[in-house]
């Protein structure tokens, strides 16, 4: 990436980044790439899931509660207005 013009003649490996190959090898590359077979056994264990087991190992992070409520701090609110 230093060099411009000799990155241009690399492409970089969809199965992992750390490989740049040259853009002429990389269908040979895809097919016989070491890391392929890494994201097609996770493909096939995510696609062998129900839609149900795939939602449930998503992430269970929720909002905390919100104790605010505008709408009732401008009813409370001083009737002044901001002044510089």
């Amino acid at each position: 990436q230093s060099n411009p013009e000799i990155a241009k003649k690399f492409a970089t490996c969809p199965f992992n980044a750390r490989h740049l190959v040259p853009q002429a090898d990389l269908s040979n590359h895809i097919m016989n790439c070491n890391d392929k077979a890494f994201v097609e056994q996770d493909v096939v264990s995510r696609s062998c899931e129900s839609p149900q087991e795939q939602v449930n190992n998503g992430s269970t992070w929720q909002a905390p509660p919100c104790a605010e409520d505008w709408e009732t701090d401008l009813l409370e609110g001083s009737e002044s207005a901001f002044v510089w």
